[in-house]
Protein backbone atom coordinates (compact mmCIF):
# COMPACT_ATOMS: atom_id res chain seq x y z
CA UNK A 1 0.00 0.00 0.00
CA UNK A 2 1.47 3.30 -0.84
CA UNK A 3 2.13 6.08 1.37
CA UNK A 4 -1.06 8.84 1.90
CA UNK A 5 1.58 11.28 1.24
CA UNK A 6 3.58 10.00 -1.78
CA UNK A 7 6.01 12.55 -1.38
CA UNK A 8 7.12 12.17 1.97
CA UNK A 9 10.72 11.82 1.10
CA UNK A 10 10.76 15.57 0.73
CA UNK A 11 10.80 15.88 4.01
CA UNK A 12 14.24 16.83 5.66
CA UNK A 13 15.80 14.04 7.37
CA UNK A 14 13.40 11.12 5.46
CA UNK A 15 15.48 11.70 2.00
CA UNK A 16 17.27 7.82 2.51
CA UNK A 17 17.31 5.24 4.99
CA UNK A 18 19.97 7.01 7.25
CA UNK A 19 18.35 8.82 9.54
CA UNK A 20 19.44 11.14 11.93
CA UNK A 21 19.26 11.94 15.42
CA UNK A 22 17.62 15.13 16.41
CA UNK A 23 20.51 16.04 19.19
CA UNK A 24 22.06 18.15 17.48
CA UNK A 25 18.23 20.42 17.42
CA UNK A 26 18.07 19.63 21.02
CA UNK A 27 21.64 20.55 22.44
CA UNK A 28 21.19 24.49 20.44
CA UNK A 29 17.61 24.45 21.27
CA UNK A 30 19.13 24.22 25.46
CA UNK A 31 21.94 26.08 25.19
CA UNK A 32 19.78 29.49 23.36
CA UNK A 33 17.28 28.92 26.42
CA UNK A 34 20.35 28.55 28.83
CA UNK A 35 22.02 31.51 27.39
CA UNK A 36 18.87 33.86 27.53
CA UNK A 37 17.29 33.10 30.59
CA UNK A 38 21.24 33.61 32.55
CA UNK A 39 21.24 36.88 30.35
CA UNK A 40 18.02 37.87 31.92
CA UNK A 41 18.39 36.87 35.33
CA UNK A 42 22.12 37.43 36.24
CA UNK A 43 21.40 41.23 36.82
CA UNK A 44 19.44 40.36 39.89
CA UNK A 45 22.23 39.15 41.63
CA UNK A 46 23.19 42.71 42.05
CA UNK A 47 20.45 43.44 43.72
CA UNK A 48 20.88 41.24 46.27
CA UNK A 49 22.78 43.65 49.08
CA UNK A 50 19.67 45.45 48.57
CA UNK A 51 17.13 42.20 49.09
CA UNK A 52 19.16 41.14 52.65
CA UNK A 53 18.01 44.49 54.52
CA UNK A 54 14.77 43.65 53.51
CA UNK A 55 13.13 39.63 53.87
CA UNK A 56 14.32 36.37 53.37
CA UNK A 57 11.73 35.99 50.78
CA UNK A 58 13.39 38.50 48.87
CA UNK A 59 16.58 37.27 48.72
CA UNK A 60 14.99 33.78 47.84
CA UNK A 61 13.82 35.07 45.18
CA UNK A 62 17.05 37.15 44.25
CA UNK A 63 18.89 33.98 44.01
CA UNK A 64 15.79 31.64 42.26
CA UNK A 65 16.40 32.72 38.40
CA UNK A 66 20.03 32.81 38.80
CA UNK A 67 20.26 29.55 40.03
CA UNK A 68 17.90 27.67 37.47
CA UNK A 69 20.27 29.39 35.38
CA UNK A 70 22.71 27.95 36.52
CA UNK A 71 21.34 24.23 36.08
CA UNK A 72 20.10 25.02 32.79
CA UNK A 73 24.28 25.66 32.13
CA UNK A 74 25.29 22.73 33.31
CA UNK A 75 22.27 20.36 31.55
CA UNK A 76 23.94 22.02 28.46
CA UNK A 77 26.81 21.45 29.29
CA UNK A 78 26.37 17.50 30.14
CA UNK A 79 24.37 16.91 27.23
CA UNK A 80 26.96 18.59 24.81
CA UNK A 81 30.01 16.61 26.55
CA UNK A 82 27.84 13.50 26.18
CA UNK A 83 27.45 14.30 22.23
CA UNK A 84 30.77 14.57 21.64
CA UNK A 85 31.62 11.73 23.14
CA UNK A 86 29.93 9.47 20.95
CA UNK A 87 29.82 11.78 17.98
CA UNK A 88 27.33 11.04 14.84
CA UNK A 89 24.86 8.23 16.05
CA UNK A 90 23.18 6.93 12.71
CA UNK A 91 20.10 4.78 12.27
CA UNK A 92 20.02 2.76 9.27
CA UNK A 93 16.56 1.16 8.47
CA UNK A 94 14.98 -1.78 7.40
CA UNK A 95 12.55 -1.89 5.84
CA UNK A 96 12.13 1.72 4.47
CA UNK A 97 9.75 3.02 5.44
CA UNK A 98 8.93 1.46 8.14
CA UNK A 99 6.09 -0.91 7.21
CA UNK A 100 2.84 -0.44 9.53
CA UNK A 101 1.13 -4.33 9.43
CA UNK A 102 4.34 -5.78 9.21
CA UNK A 103 8.14 -4.51 10.65
CA UNK A 104 10.15 -1.56 11.77
CA UNK A 105 13.68 -2.31 12.41
CA UNK A 106 17.22 -1.79 11.46
CA UNK A 107 20.69 -1.08 13.01
CA UNK A 108 22.04 1.88 15.36
CA UNK A 109 26.08 2.25 14.78
CA UNK A 110 27.63 3.43 17.79
CA UNK A 111 31.38 4.42 16.55
CA UNK A 112 32.71 5.37 19.87
CA UNK A 113 31.03 3.01 22.29
CA UNK A 114 33.06 -0.69 23.23
CA UNK A 115 30.91 -3.80 23.59
CA UNK A 116 32.65 -4.53 26.60
CA UNK A 117 31.34 -1.28 28.11
CA UNK A 118 27.88 -2.82 28.11
CA UNK A 119 28.67 -5.73 29.89
CA UNK A 120 29.98 -4.12 33.13
CA UNK A 121 27.82 -4.30 36.28
CA UNK A 122 24.65 -1.59 35.61
CA UNK A 123 25.22 -1.17 32.27
CA UNK A 124 21.79 -1.66 30.13
CA UNK A 125 21.16 -0.83 26.38
CA UNK A 126 17.42 -0.40 25.01
CA UNK A 127 16.07 1.00 22.32
CA UNK A 128 12.00 2.21 22.40
CA UNK A 129 9.61 2.90 19.37
CA UNK A 130 6.29 4.93 19.73
CA UNK A 131 3.41 6.22 17.83
CA UNK A 132 2.07 9.38 19.12
CA UNK A 133 -0.48 11.96 18.75
CA UNK A 134 0.58 15.73 19.17
CA UNK A 135 -1.29 18.51 19.47
CA UNK A 136 -1.26 22.20 20.86
CA UNK A 137 -3.42 22.60 23.72
CA UNK A 138 -4.55 25.77 25.53
CA UNK A 139 -4.79 29.63 23.09
CA UNK A 140 -2.70 32.40 22.99
CA UNK A 141 0.23 32.54 25.25
CA UNK A 142 -1.03 29.66 27.47
CA UNK A 143 -0.93 27.48 24.63
CA UNK A 144 1.17 23.99 24.97
CA UNK A 145 2.44 20.88 22.86
CA UNK A 146 1.12 17.82 24.21
CA UNK A 147 1.68 14.42 23.32
CA UNK A 148 -0.39 11.32 23.94
CA UNK A 149 1.69 7.74 23.16
CA UNK A 150 -0.99 5.43 21.60
CA UNK A 151 1.12 2.26 21.21
CA UNK A 152 4.47 1.84 22.46
CA UNK A 153 7.29 -1.10 23.07
CA UNK A 154 10.91 -1.19 24.27
CA UNK A 155 13.16 -3.57 24.52
CA UNK A 156 17.05 -4.95 24.35
CA UNK A 157 18.56 -4.81 21.02
CA UNK A 158 21.46 -7.07 20.08
CA UNK A 159 25.01 -6.20 20.07
CA UNK A 160 27.72 -6.48 17.72
CA UNK A 161 31.38 -5.47 17.55
CA UNK A 162 32.04 -3.15 14.32
CA UNK A 163 35.24 -1.90 14.38
CA UNK A 164 36.36 0.24 16.90
CA UNK A 165 32.72 0.52 17.64
CA UNK A 166 29.18 -1.34 18.46
CA UNK A 167 26.43 -2.01 16.31
CA UNK A 168 22.83 -2.21 17.54
CA UNK A 169 20.34 -4.48 15.93
CA UNK A 170 16.70 -5.04 16.33
CA UNK A 171 13.37 -5.10 14.84
CA UNK A 172 9.53 -4.12 15.99
CA UNK A 173 6.44 -5.78 14.76
CA UNK A 174 3.90 -3.11 14.05
CA UNK A 175 0.07 -3.12 14.64
CA UNK A 176 -2.12 -2.66 11.55
CA UNK A 177 -4.71 -0.50 13.28
CA UNK A 178 -2.24 2.28 13.96
CA UNK A 179 -1.81 5.43 11.83
CA UNK A 180 0.46 6.54 9.90
CA UNK A 181 3.18 9.12 10.15
CA UNK A 182 2.71 12.06 9.09
CA UNK A 183 4.98 14.29 6.46
CA UNK A 184 3.48 17.51 6.94
CA UNK A 185 3.28 18.92 10.65
CA UNK A 186 0.31 21.01 11.38
CA UNK A 187 -0.95 22.07 14.75
CA UNK A 188 -2.19 18.24 15.42
CA UNK A 189 -0.47 15.28 13.51
CA UNK A 190 0.61 11.53 13.83
CA UNK A 191 4.47 10.90 14.01
CA UNK A 192 6.76 8.11 15.24
CA UNK A 193 9.88 7.98 17.63
CA UNK A 194 12.56 5.87 17.87
CA UNK A 195 14.67 5.86 20.69
CA UNK A 196 18.26 4.44 21.82
CA UNK A 197 19.62 4.98 25.74
CA UNK A 198 22.48 3.51 26.84
CA UNK A 199 23.40 3.64 30.71
CA UNK A 200 27.14 3.20 31.24
CA UNK A 201 29.77 4.00 33.36
CA UNK A 202 30.97 7.52 32.50
CA UNK A 203 28.40 8.80 30.09
CA UNK A 204 25.02 7.87 29.07
CA UNK A 205 24.18 7.50 25.67
CA UNK A 206 20.73 8.96 24.49
CA UNK A 207 19.52 9.16 20.73
CA UNK A 208 15.92 9.95 19.66
CA UNK A 209 14.78 9.43 16.15
CA UNK A 210 12.23 11.13 14.02
CA UNK A 211 11.37 7.66 11.37
CA UNK A 212 8.75 7.52 8.67
CA UNK A 213 6.17 4.75 8.92
CA UNK A 214 3.56 4.34 6.54
CA UNK A 215 1.15 0.88 6.42
CA UNK A 216 2.90 -2.07 4.57
CA UNK A 217 3.43 -5.41 5.20
CA UNK A 218 7.64 -5.75 4.78
CA UNK A 219 9.97 -7.43 7.31
CA UNK A 220 12.90 -6.45 8.76
CA UNK A 221 16.09 -7.90 7.94
CA UNK A 222 17.08 -7.49 11.51
CA UNK A 223 13.72 -10.05 12.50
CA UNK A 224 16.42 -12.71 14.00
CA UNK A 225 16.05 -9.89 17.07
CA UNK A 226 12.58 -9.32 17.41
CA UNK A 227 12.05 -6.51 20.07
CA UNK A 228 8.27 -7.65 20.33
CA UNK A 229 8.98 -11.49 20.82
CA UNK A 230 10.97 -10.12 23.81
CA UNK A 231 8.32 -8.02 24.83
CA UNK A 232 5.68 -11.07 24.39
CA UNK A 233 8.11 -13.39 26.49
CA UNK A 234 9.01 -10.72 29.11
CA UNK A 235 5.34 -10.37 29.57
CA UNK A 236 4.38 -14.22 29.64
CA UNK A 237 7.19 -15.17 32.15
CA UNK A 238 6.26 -12.53 34.54
CA UNK A 239 2.09 -13.74 34.40
CA UNK A 240 3.65 -17.61 34.94
CA UNK A 241 5.45 -16.16 37.82
CA UNK A 242 2.25 -14.47 38.98
CA UNK A 243 -0.10 -16.89 38.38
CA UNK A 244 2.15 -19.50 40.03
CA UNK A 245 2.60 -16.91 43.30
CA UNK A 246 -0.95 -16.33 44.11
CA UNK A 247 -2.07 -19.84 43.70
CA UNK A 248 0.35 -21.28 46.25
CA UNK A 249 -1.24 -17.95 48.68
CA UNK A 250 1.70 -15.78 48.02
CA UNK A 251 -0.21 -12.11 47.66
CA UNK A 252 2.47 -9.99 48.48
CA UNK A 253 2.58 -9.14 44.26
CA UNK A 254 3.09 -5.54 43.56
CA UNK A 255 -0.17 -5.40 41.73
CA UNK A 256 -1.87 -6.55 44.66
CA UNK A 257 -0.10 -5.70 47.72
CA UNK A 258 0.22 -2.07 46.89
CA UNK A 259 -3.89 -1.47 47.79
CA UNK A 260 -5.07 -4.92 49.20
CA UNK A 261 -4.62 -5.81 52.69
CA UNK A 262 -5.68 -9.67 52.22
CA UNK A 263 -6.08 -11.77 55.61
CA UNK A 264 -7.77 -15.40 54.96
CA UNK A 265 -8.91 -16.83 58.60
CA UNK A 266 -9.68 -20.26 57.00
CA UNK A 267 -13.81 -19.35 57.68
CA UNK A 268 -13.60 -16.10 56.74
CA UNK A 269 -11.67 -13.83 54.08
CA UNK A 270 -11.18 -10.45 55.15
CA UNK A 271 -9.69 -7.68 52.36
CA UNK A 272 -9.23 -4.22 53.36
CA UNK A 273 -8.42 -1.48 50.87
CA UNK A 274 -6.80 1.70 52.82
CA UNK A 275 -6.94 5.22 52.94
CA UNK A 276 -4.38 6.94 50.97
CA UNK A 277 -3.96 4.01 48.39
CA UNK A 278 -3.93 5.97 45.41
CA UNK A 279 -1.50 8.80 45.78
CA UNK A 280 -1.15 9.61 42.49
CA UNK A 281 -4.38 10.26 41.27
CA UNK A 282 -4.74 12.01 44.54
CA UNK A 283 -2.14 14.13 43.52
CA UNK A 284 -3.70 14.92 39.83
CA UNK A 285 -7.10 15.42 41.78
CA UNK A 286 -6.06 18.20 43.81
CA UNK A 287 -4.33 20.14 40.95
CA UNK A 288 -6.80 20.02 38.47
CA UNK A 289 -8.97 21.52 41.97
CA UNK A 290 -6.13 24.11 42.48
CA UNK A 291 -5.52 25.15 38.89
CA UNK A 292 -9.66 24.74 37.67
CA UNK A 293 -10.75 26.45 41.04
CA UNK A 294 -8.46 29.65 40.49
CA UNK A 295 -8.87 29.89 37.12
CA UNK A 296 -13.19 29.62 38.10
CA UNK A 297 -12.62 32.18 40.86
CA UNK A 298 -10.81 34.90 38.48
CA UNK A 299 -13.37 34.26 35.53
CA UNK A 300 -16.21 35.11 37.86
CA UNK A 301 -14.62 38.27 39.52
CA UNK A 302 -14.12 39.45 36.09
CA UNK A 303 -17.62 38.47 35.29
CA UNK A 304 -19.53 40.01 38.28
CA UNK A 305 -17.62 43.33 36.95
CA UNK A 306 -18.20 43.51 33.69
CA UNK A 307 -21.77 44.39 33.36
CA UNK A 308 -23.72 43.05 30.24
CA UNK A 309 -20.73 42.07 29.00
CA UNK A 310 -19.46 40.28 32.10
CA UNK A 311 -22.55 38.36 31.93
CA UNK A 312 -21.92 36.66 28.96
CA UNK A 313 -18.04 35.71 30.14
CA UNK A 314 -20.26 34.33 33.02
CA UNK A 315 -21.81 31.60 30.67
CA UNK A 316 -18.38 30.66 29.68
CA UNK A 317 -17.09 29.83 33.31
CA UNK A 318 -19.70 27.38 33.91
CA UNK A 319 -17.72 24.65 32.14
CA UNK A 320 -14.40 25.55 34.27
CA UNK A 321 -16.48 25.85 37.44
CA UNK A 322 -18.31 22.45 36.76
CA UNK A 323 -14.80 20.60 36.12
CA UNK A 324 -13.59 22.39 39.44
CA UNK A 325 -16.07 21.14 41.55
CA UNK A 326 -15.83 17.71 40.41
CA UNK A 327 -12.01 17.83 40.95
CA UNK A 328 -12.82 19.33 44.21
CA UNK A 329 -15.06 16.29 44.94
CA UNK A 330 -12.19 13.58 43.28
CA UNK A 331 -9.65 15.33 45.80
CA UNK A 332 -11.84 14.97 49.24
CA UNK A 333 -13.33 11.08 48.16
CA UNK A 334 -10.01 9.84 46.75
CA UNK A 335 -7.60 9.81 49.67
CA UNK A 336 -10.31 9.24 52.08
CA UNK A 337 -12.30 6.46 50.83
CA UNK A 338 -11.72 2.76 52.16
CA UNK A 339 -13.35 0.07 51.08
CA UNK A 340 -13.77 -3.51 53.47
CA UNK A 341 -14.23 -7.10 52.19
CA UNK A 342 -15.73 -9.75 54.40
CA UNK A 343 -16.35 -13.08 52.49
CA UNK A 344 -17.69 -16.47 54.56
CA UNK A 345 -20.26 -19.33 53.53
CA UNK A 346 -22.90 -17.00 54.38
CA UNK A 347 -21.81 -14.70 51.87
CA UNK A 348 -20.10 -11.45 50.59
CA UNK A 349 -20.50 -8.23 52.67
CA UNK A 350 -18.65 -4.65 51.80
CA UNK A 351 -18.73 -1.24 53.70
CA UNK A 352 -17.57 1.58 52.01
CA UNK A 353 -16.62 5.12 54.53
CA UNK A 354 -15.23 7.89 53.97
CA UNK A 355 -12.61 9.14 57.22
CA UNK A 356 -14.11 5.93 58.91
CA UNK A 357 -17.51 7.48 58.75
CA UNK A 358 -19.69 4.41 56.67
CA UNK A 359 -21.13 5.65 53.09
CA UNK A 360 -22.39 2.52 51.68
CA UNK A 361 -22.88 -1.31 53.21
CA UNK A 362 -23.86 -4.24 50.71
CA UNK A 363 -24.64 -7.71 51.26
CA UNK A 364 -24.82 -11.15 49.08
CA UNK A 365 -26.11 -14.20 49.97
CA UNK A 366 -23.31 -16.92 48.33
CA UNK A 367 -26.28 -18.84 46.74
CA UNK A 368 -26.82 -15.58 44.97
CA UNK A 369 -23.03 -15.47 43.79
CA UNK A 370 -23.39 -16.44 39.81
CA UNK A 371 -19.54 -15.86 39.43
CA UNK A 372 -16.67 -13.23 39.55
CA UNK A 373 -14.88 -11.19 36.68
CA UNK A 374 -12.48 -8.23 36.39
CA UNK A 375 -13.21 -4.67 35.07
CA UNK A 376 -10.91 -2.13 33.76
CA UNK A 377 -11.23 1.01 35.91
CA UNK A 378 -8.63 3.39 34.24
CA UNK A 379 -4.88 3.20 33.60
CA UNK A 380 -1.39 5.88 35.26
CA UNK A 381 1.42 6.94 33.13
CA UNK A 382 1.72 6.21 29.24
CA UNK A 383 3.83 3.99 26.23
CA UNK A 384 6.10 1.74 28.27
CA UNK A 385 5.16 3.07 30.99
CA UNK A 386 1.14 2.54 31.30
CA UNK A 387 0.25 0.80 34.51
CA UNK A 388 -3.69 -0.29 33.92
CA UNK A 389 -5.75 -0.53 36.81
CA UNK A 390 -8.86 -3.16 37.65
CA UNK A 391 -11.66 -3.68 39.89
CA UNK A 392 -13.00 -7.48 40.66
CA UNK A 393 -16.47 -7.83 40.63
CA UNK A 394 -19.00 -10.16 41.83
CA UNK A 395 -22.35 -10.64 39.47
CA UNK A 396 -25.33 -12.36 41.16
CA UNK A 397 -28.28 -14.11 38.96
CA UNK A 398 -30.07 -10.85 38.32
CA UNK A 399 -26.68 -9.49 36.91
CA UNK A 400 -26.49 -6.89 39.88
CA UNK A 401 -22.58 -6.53 40.18
CA UNK A 402 -20.77 -5.98 43.91
CA UNK A 403 -17.31 -4.45 43.83
CA UNK A 404 -15.45 -7.01 46.02
CA UNK A 405 -11.76 -5.48 45.04
CA UNK A 406 -10.11 -2.65 43.62
CA UNK A 407 -7.05 -0.56 42.51
CA UNK A 408 -5.24 -4.15 41.15
CA UNK A 409 -2.52 -3.49 38.62
CA UNK A 410 -2.13 -5.22 35.33
CA UNK A 411 -4.56 -7.31 33.67
CA UNK A 412 -2.67 -10.87 34.65
CA UNK A 413 -2.48 -10.20 37.83
CA UNK A 414 -6.02 -9.26 38.53
CA UNK A 415 -7.02 -11.99 36.42
CA UNK A 416 -4.86 -14.44 38.69
CA UNK A 417 -6.13 -13.33 41.43
CA UNK A 418 -9.97 -13.15 39.86
CA UNK A 419 -9.23 -17.31 39.39
CA UNK A 420 -7.58 -17.53 42.63
CA UNK A 421 -10.49 -16.07 44.69
CA UNK A 422 -13.22 -17.83 42.74
CA UNK A 423 -11.97 -21.50 43.30
CA UNK A 424 -11.13 -20.40 46.97
CA UNK A 425 -14.80 -19.47 47.59
CA UNK A 426 -16.36 -22.02 45.23
CA UNK A 427 -17.85 -19.94 42.19
CA UNK A 428 -16.68 -19.55 38.67
CA UNK A 429 -14.91 -16.94 37.49
CA UNK A 430 -15.43 -15.01 33.94
CA UNK A 431 -12.06 -14.40 32.00
CA UNK A 432 -11.51 -11.37 29.79
CA UNK A 433 -9.77 -11.01 26.67
CA UNK A 434 -6.25 -9.52 26.32
CA UNK A 435 -5.84 -5.66 26.56
CA UNK A 436 -2.94 -4.52 24.86
CA UNK A 437 -0.91 -3.04 27.61
CA UNK A 438 0.55 -0.55 25.49
CA UNK A 439 -1.59 0.19 22.76
CA UNK A 440 -4.95 2.14 22.12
Amino acid sequence: MAPKNSNWQSRKGWESPHIRSDRKRTLLLIWVVALVWNTISTPLLWTLPKAWDQSLWTVLMALLFPAVGLGLLWKAVTMTRAYRHYGTVELVMTPYPAAIGGQMGGTILVPRLRAQDLITPGAEVTVTLECIYTYVSGSGKNRSRVERILWAERGTPRVEAAGPGVRLAFSFDLPKDLPEADAKRSSKYHFWRLSVKADIEGVDLERQYDIPAFKGDARSQSAGHDISAQVRALRDEKSRAAKEAIQSGRLDLPGLSRAMHYQDYGHQIKMRFPMFRNKVLTLFAWFFAGGFGFASSMMLMSAFSGGGFGLLAGLFTIPFVLVAIAASAAALYLPFNRLVVRIDRHGIRTLRSWLYLPVRSRKLAMNQVRHLAIKRTGSTGQGVDKVEHFKLIAVDNQQNKITIAEDLDGQDVAQHFCDYLAERIGVSAISKPNIKATGL
